[in-house]
């Protein structure tokens, strides 16, 4: 892969590598400096990137990961609180409606263990594939699928809970 095409793909994946980090950190700017971090140890060393290995945007997401994971540890204890994760610029119309069912996600999804709000957050905001999370998370298949199932029953009954 021709370097400035890698850079393309790279500032493609900017906003989704920002959601996935700010989920993981919960916080915009942690998760800003991570992405960036991700970005130069990629542009710095892109010939580490091989194609036969799989496509460039899990691979690239799971450096973004891991640089989280790395921020993490080194500010433990870690805060579990969840920023903005929906673009919360809608229309004039249904702006209450909308505001109330975002804060309820926002409220579920905090509730949830950092594992369960991750994979959602990489299946149903990021819409990626069964197989990008494995390669992200370094996992089975099944067990994204078995994870995403229990995470998505665990935000149901957030969500129901007060109902």
């Amino acid at each position: 892969m021709k370097n400035d095409d890698m850079k393309q793909q790279l500032v493609q994946m900017g906003n989704g590598a920002h959601a996935l980090a700010t989920q993981i950190l919960g916080n915009a700017d942690d998760a800003a400096d991570a992405v960036h971090d991700a970005f130069a140890k990629v542009l710095r060393r892109p010939e580490a990137y091989d194609a036969s290995n799989g496509p460039l945007k899990p691979w690239f997401f799971r450096i973004v990961r891991n640089r989280c994971i790395d921020l993490i540890r080194r500010r433990r204890p870690a805060d579990d609180t969840v920023d903005e994760l929906i673009d919360a610029t809608p229309g004039p119309e249904g702006l209450a409606e909308i505001s109330q069912r975002d804060e309820a996600l926002q409220q579920a999804l905090s509730e949830l263990p950092s594992g369960q709000r991750e994979i959602i957050v990489l299946r149903d905001y990021l819409d990626l594939s069964y197989v990008e999370i494995a390669d992200i998370q370094e996992i089975a298949q099944g067990t994204v699928m078995s994870r995403l199932h229990r995470a998505r029953m665990a935000l149901k009954k957030e969500l129901t809970r007060d109902e």
